[in-house]
């Protein structure tokens, strides 16, 4: 550098300053956003008239997910949709006689009807759950009863 003669130094300082403006002028291009945004525009109508296929492709996309979400909320909305259908048994064939007794349950359901329930997880799990709640409810009303006496007591 101390061995530098002054043109090149000059010739330097006017490369860096050269340097600076293109820099300059690239960041301002860049920040150009609604110039670059209608470029990126203009370029992708021109791949789009060229091939189609991706143009086609989204709106097959677009359409079958709009048709999804339609069908979806379709099928939400209809009765037999709801979880609770599963809970109740199939219905037993009109032709077997069945007599529903006072409580609303049916007497004397057929043989078939029976196996039926048991090839249902749903109601095979409510049962379960309905005799650990008795069990639990008997626990409960017996402690219920011990602490009644003990309050008697005291």
């Amino acid at each position: 550098m101390a061995k530098d003669s002054l043109p090149e130094l000059e010739l330097a300082n006017v490369r860096t300053r050269e340097h600076m403006t293109d820099t300059v002028t690239e960041i301002r291009r860049r920040a150009d956003v609604p110039a670059r945004t209608r470029l990126a525009i203009a370029r992708a109508r021109q791949r789009w008239h060229r091939d189609p296929t991706p143009l086609v492709a989204l709106g097959i996309t677009a359409a079958t997910g709009i048709a999804a979400i339609v069908v979806g909320i379709r099928i939400r909305n209809s009765p037999a949709a709801r979880l609770d259908a599963l809970l109740t048994p199939a219905p037993v064939p009109v032709f077997k006689p069945v007599k529903p007794g006072k409580d609303g349950k049916t007497k004397g359901v057929p043989a078939f009807a029976r196996k039926e329930d048991k090839g249902n997880p749903v109601l095979q799990e409510r049962k379960a759950r309905d005799k650990r709640w008795a069990k639990v409810a008997k626990q409960a009303k017996k402690a219920r009863k011990q602490a009644a006496k003990r309050a008697k007591r005291i």
